[in-house]
């Protein structure tokens, strides 16, 4: 994915508090290890998401990318942030097609009983972005085959309701 920096400073937004405590609980039950996983919130138009290569559990403020517009048809991401955005930042910018989610947790973990994409796809790839949203449907979990698992809701809360964290 090609990043382009609108602004290189920090991202100031009030959402950014909600999704640290995620990623403390998160990394506390385990639900990720080290830099495995990301998680965003949608605002208006745009999103916020955690940076590539960050501890969910010892989030900063200078971990969170806000992503103003992405297309997929050239993998390019228009951002302001001081890091690079997570690499799944495509998956989470086509997921935000659906009206009824507004936050999204990827994390490592593989839930038994869930729907699970086909064939594996590289990471951060838009085949992999593509065959998660047609996975996820109207589900609120699924598992990305060999990849762990995406979980959506209109909060963060709720995602994490959903992920069982709660």
């Amino acid at each position: 994915m090609d990043v382009v920096y609108l602004s290189k400073e920090m991202v100031r937004n009030p959402l950014v508090k909600e999704m640290m405590e995620a990623g403390k609980i998160l990394r506390e039950k385990e639900y990720v290890t080290n830099t495995y996983g990301n998680i965003s919130v949608r605002y208006g138009k745009r999103m916020i998401i955690t940076a590539t290569h960050t501890d969910l559990g010892k989030l900063g403020m200078e971990d969170f990318v806000e992503v103003v517009d992405y297309n997929p048809v050239t993998n390019t991401a228009m951002v302001i942030g001081l890091k690079e955005p997570s690499m799944e930042t495509p998956m989470h910018w086509l997921i935000y097609s659906r009206d009824d989610v507004n936050a999204i947790i990827h994390t490592h973990k593989i839930f038994e009983g869930v729907a699970t994409t086909g064939e594996e796809k590289p990471e951060g790839s838009i085949e992999l972005a593509m065959q998660a949203l047609k996975t996820l449907g109207s589900r609120k979990l699924i598992n990305l085959k060999n990849h762990g698992s995406i979980a959506v809701g209109r909060s963060i809360k709720e995602a994490m309701e959903v992920l069982g964290c709660l």
